[in-house]
């Protein structure tokens, strides 16, 4: 270090900086090519659910052979959506070793892979802190791209968070490192001496790469071209301090974090564990569990009965004569290419059943998909589901079905991952697309009466609903288009992000009606569960119908607790229908002065 930074860093005791419960955005900028360690900690970024890489930077001596290394690399990991930008010139010297040879490669040579955007790292940094806040920049070598990104784009310095960096590599530009000490910004500081010879041997880095997955295997790739045997894992912990906050201890002056104790054994553990535990979903076991219980939401609903949500079909085809008696249609699985475009086989043909619930619900911490399946010529199913908020599918693998007959499966969603292991599990409040179910090319699936649905946490006495008509949901989507009816969507807060559907004024009267996007059958009692919030009544009338038909059915609902959120349920007689009744709205009636807020409304034939 010199000695105008060992000035700087006359530290006191300090714990590391509070972490944040949502997914942190990274910025790696990295002397990728000289050392291994900077191709463990990518692996490592792309393997934590913790971090959102929006982009990585070359920095040092050939910057751009650096990006022709991470093209391959990020293109055979299935993050072609992860852009790369290139360290301009001049840059400090540092030289590549062995690992430049990683980019000689068909996919490479004939521009089959992702290539860097036209900015240069400094305007590409600037770019992306501009649209996303709360920036972290992962800095393993000299500071030459961050240094410029501050001097000609002195707005930026707001955007970042924090920059994570070691002192190894200051003393290549030092200029730039002064430039980068001096902004005010952030900064955590790892010293060389702290982590001198934390590496990874043999038998560690044999658990990194036994998963065998996409990520592994480019991992491993590079430490084959590599002249070394221990590897390093500095750059790892860099990473790491990104968002776990026990791996280290450190002290604090002015806007410098220096990290003062790093245990480099429990580090090297943690590390060969976590790397190690992402197994591609074909070698975790999903044991099928139990349906129990009256769910605290249903996010999705399908019987295929009726064509109401037909576009949302992505793959199948609807299927009279099921052999089911509560079944008049299931949906017959087609002949399609994998969804998952990032690490799916492009080239691969599957038997599928593929359902889009528009407009992509957020799901809850329990998150469990249960469903009937007709399964012949394969014992296996693949349950796939689409991240609207991370961009990216995730699946877990069903084996050892029993054939030929119908079937009832449960299945726990947070079991799920990416092909490679990575992805994480399906987190509180993340809005999902697309549920999917594969089989071989050659077999033949039916999928029936699926429910994706938050596990009840505690009441396990009122039974599963046996159909669901209509679920409300409101939290995403159009009032009109994907919810139909005379209310207003309106957020639960400021700061709150879901919302629910509000009364209102219609001819001098407070209304709120629900058209249920088309007409169903009425085959048993009905249900309708609902939460509420109203003011200036303690009654409401509750009617289901059909507006076309002009025929409705009323239940009273009385004595409710005004001016707070509860829980309303009301029973309409399956005896009081008539034989082939259809219902295609639900209406709220209140009297005047009255105002009414209704969510997670769910319209159902009671289970036994």
């Amino acid at each position: 270090m010199t000695k105008w930074l060992s000035a700087i860093l006359l530290l006191v005791p300090f714990n590391l900086f509070a972490q944040s419960s949502e997914r942190i955005p990274v910025i790696f900028d990295t002397r990728i090519g000289s050392g291994i360690d900077d191709a463990l900690a990518l692996g490592l970024i792309l393997g934590s659910p913790e971090l959102n890489l929006i982009g990585v930077t070359t920095v040092g001596g050939d910057t751009n052979q650096r990006a022709l290394i991470l093209s391959r690399y990020l293109t055979f990991t299935g993050r072609r959506s992860v852009p790369i930008a290139i360290g301009a010139e001049p840059q400090p010297k540092l030289e590549l070793d062995a690992q430049s040879r990683f980019a000689y490669h068909p996919d490479v040579i004939f521009n089959r892979s992702i290539k860097p955007v036209k900015e240069s790292a400094a305007e590409f940094m600037a770019s992306r802190l501009k649209s996303t806040k709360g920036v972290t920049i992962i800095a393993t070598g000299p500071m030459t791209n961050i240094a410029r990104l501050l001097k000609d784009f002195p707005d930026s310095k707001s955007q970042i968070a924090r920059i994570i960096l070691s002192d190894a590599m200051l003393a290549l530009d030092e200029p730039a490192a002064k430039t980068v000490f001096d902004s005010g910004v952030q900064l955590v500081v790892v010293p060389s001496s702290m982590v001198e010879g934390m590496k990874l041997d043999r038998v560690q880095l044999r658990k990194v790469f036994a998963t065998e997955t996409a990520l592994s295997w480019q991992m491993r790739s590079l430490y084959e071209h590599w002249d070394g045997a221990d590897a390093p894992i500095t750059s790892a912990l860099l990473v790491a301090l990104a968002f776990k906050d026990d791996v280290a201890k450190a002290a604090k002056m002015a806007n410098v974090l220096q990290i003062q104790r790093v245990d480099q054994n429990a580090f090297r553990k943690w590390y060969t564990e976590r790397m190690a535990d992402l197994l591609p979903p074909s070698k975790r076991p999903t044991p099928m569990v139990e349906r129990r219980g009256f769910p605290t939401r249903i996010h999705v609903a399908e019987d295929f009965e009726t064509d109401i949500e037909r576009k949302w079909w992505m793959s199948g085809k609807p299927e009279k004569f099921t052999g089911l008696e509560s079944s008049k249609r299931a949906c017959r699985g087609m002949l399609t290419h994998d969804f998952d475009d990032l690490l799916g086989n492009p080239k691969a043909m599957h038997t599928a059943v593929i359902f889009n619930p528009v407009p992509g619900p957020p799901m809850g911490s329990r998150t469990r998909l249960s469903f009937r399946y007709l399964i012949k010529g394969s014992d296996t199913l693949r349950v796939q589901i689409y991240s609207l908020t991370n961009g990216y599918h995730r699946h877990l693998v069903v084996k050892d079905l029993k054939q030929g007959e119908w079937r009832e499966a449960t299945v726990e969603m947070i079991a799920a991952r990416r092909p490679d292991g990575t992805g994480g599990e399906l987190s509180e409040n993340e809005r999902i697309d697309d549920i999917q179910f594969y089989t071989d090319p050659t077999a033949e699936l039916l999928i029936d009466d699926f429910f994706l649905y938050d596990d009840t946490p505690m009441d396990r006495s009122r039974p599963f609903p046996k159909r669901v008509l209509y679920t409300g949901l409101f939290d995403t989507g159009k009032q009109g288009k994907e919810w139909p009816g005379d209310f207003e969507i309106v957020a639960h807060g400021e700061a709150d992000q879901w919302k629910y559907a509000k009364s209102i004024v219609k001819d001098g009267k407070p209304e709120l009606r629900l058209y249920l996007r088309g007409e169903r059958a009425v085959r048993e009692t009905v249900k309708v569960k609902f939460r509420y919030y109203v003011t200036g009544t303690e009654g409401m009338t509750v009617v289901l119908g059909n507006g076309t038909k002009k025929k409705t059915h009323r239940a009273e609902l009385k004595e409710l607790k005004m001016g707070e959120w509860s829980i309303g349920e009301v029973e309409f007689d399956r005896k009081k229908f008539v034989e082939g009744e259809t219902v295609d709205e639900l209406r709220f009636e209140l009297p005047n002065g009255a105002e009414l807020r209704i969510d997670d409304v769910l319209v159902y034939e009671a289970g036994e």
